[in-house]
């Protein structure tokens, strides 16, 4: 027999995309059939130093679930539209003249915003999920972390008066570049999200705790980990390299792309600097994975997003 493929294609996002190579795994089985001879012991595959034993002896793995929508807190909104997208033009134009990043890597301004976690739903759960969303109150679950954040920050007088005075809306700053990967190479560069009040990490926790804890959400056992994604390099893979699989690379830490960046001096560089401030957090989202393009009335291209399946405004109980 010839070889013959296995689908494994599992999308692995971690931030609405399509995130990670899928090696489809390969196994061929000899015709042990001839007369008279004695049927050869199964044979074993090589890959590098991994040896991979006939498909009659492999047990098979669990399939793991295909990637629908992602829960996020989107950074887009009329006060911070202005402001990233100053910021990012700002940052192509440095880039252009550096030569280190192709354009094609940095993410397109309507992509912005925060992974709480991925899901893997059919159309009966996807709207389960979306009741989820409707039901749940998200301004006491803001209140709730704010005086969760109370209790583990300073107790001087300046503190509690800050926490006092404190706008019961919720509004960050995204600072710096950081890399998803360690020095030298990495493939990821993104934009921390900085609160001031201490207040988005905890509201972002439970919020995937409570949609986690009713199955809407993949399990991770990874920490959470707050970022707006600015650099991607998977988007700019060389003319005629990309193929269908490239739709479902790598983006975390064990992310897999062609290229690599030494971006040291990128990040030393960008190390205090400020992409927006005072960016309201007001809204959460259930969305579609993979950025939709946005075409003005002739068909070109503009711009991307996310199209939001069902959304909330945190602060409408307020």
């Amino acid at each position: 027999m010839g070889k013959k493929k296995t689908k494994g294609e599992y999308n692995d996002f971690l931030d609405g995309e399509k995130l990670r190579d899928n090696t489809q795994v390969r196994t061929s089985l000899q015709d042990a059939s001839s007369a008279g001879n004695v049927s050869p012991p199964p044979p074993i595959l090589k890959r590098g130093d991994e040896e991979i034993k006939s498909k009659a002896s492999d047990k098979k793995k669990p399939s793991r679930p295909q990637l629908t929508h992602f829960l996020c807190l989107p950074l887009i909104n009329a006060e911070s539209l202005p402001q990233l997208e100053q910021s990012l033009d700002d940052f192509k134009k440095e880039l252009e003249r550096d030569g280190v990043v192709p354009m094609k890597a940095v993410r397109p301004l309507g992509t912005l915003h925060l992974t709480l976690g991925v899901m893997a739903l059919d159309k009966e759960r996807l709207e389960d999920a979306g009741k989820c969303l409707e039901e749940l109150d998200l301004a006491k679950l803001l209140r709730e972390s704010t005086s969760s954040s109370s209790s583990s920050s300073s107790s001087s007088p300046k503190a509690e008066a800050e926490r006092q005075h404190m706008s019961p809306s919720l509004s960050i700053d995204l600072k710096s570049l950081v890399p998803m990967q360690p020095h030298p190479k990495t493939t990821i560069l993104y934009a921390t999200p900085m609160d001031t009040t201490l207040r988005l990490y905890p509201f972002a926790c439970a919020l995937r705790s409570h949609f986690a804890s009713s199955g809407f959400i993949v399990d991770d056992s990874r920490p959470l980990k707050l970022h707006a994604t600015i650099i991607n390099t998977i988007y700019a893979k060389p003319r005629g390299r990309r193929s269908a699989q490239d739709r479902s690379q790598g983006h975390g830490p064990n992310a897999k792309s062609l290229l690599k960046l030494d971006a040291r001096e990128l990040v030393d560089r960008y190390e205090d600097h400020v992409w927006a401030e005072h960016v309201r957090v007001d809204r959460v989202q259930i969305c579609n994975m993979g950025a939709k393009k946005i075409v003005d009335e002739v068909g070109e291209v503009i711009g991307e997003e996310y199209e939001e399946v069902f959304g909330k405004s945190i602060n409408a109980s307020l």
